[in-house]
């Protein structure tokens, strides 16, 4: 568990930066709360950051919850010894990926900042892309795994998405 975890979480951070994390407010509460009080019609970037972040956030809390209930389901042994590799794949397959792809609707529903438009929709459409290739793959990550989504959250100024 100490090494699939953190593997985890760092994927999931990847995906969170582009695509979002679960759990977060609903998108019209998270655009009026986050809206530019120059009167634009999109938030800050600053206030959409912390937005998405706080979205990733709490994808990662529910991961983790959600790992140890489908591992204690599916007998995965991830308390007293490591997974097999073929148990961290179905782990990243089953949990993992549709977490970060929900992480990915959730960000893409939020109203980005205006001029960024384009920029969020390329980010959260990378993800799309990177999760969908990820489940084509049918395997665990890999060191690429989300590497495209994980750099423009990067990139954009995310702090907890993509970490």
């Amino acid at each position: 568990m100490r090494r699939l975890v953190p593997a985890l979480f760092a994927l999931l951070g990847l995906m969170a930066l582009v695509a979002g994390c679960g759990g977060g407010g609903s998108s019209t509460s998270a655009t009026s709360s986050t809206a530019d009080s120059s009167g634009g019609d999109g938030p800050t970037k600053a206030a959409f950051v912390k937005e998405a972040d706080k979205i990733c956030g709490d994808a990662e809390d529910e991961l983790s919850e959600e790992i140890s209930a489908y591992a204690k389901a599916h007998d995965i042994p991830i308390t007293k010894e490591e997974p097999s590799p073929d148990q961290e794949a179905e782990l990243f397959q089953e949990v993992v990926l549709p977490n970060i792809a929900k992480q990915g609707e959730e960000i893409a529903a939020l109203t980005p900042p205006a001029g960024d438009e384009g920029t969020i929709e390329e980010l959260t459409s990378t993800l799309a892309d990177e999760v969908a290739e990820a489940e084509d793959d049918g395997g665990g990550p890999g060191d690429d795994t989300l590497s495209g989504a994980t750099k423009q959250a990067e990139a954009y100024g995310f702090k907890t998405c993509g970490s």
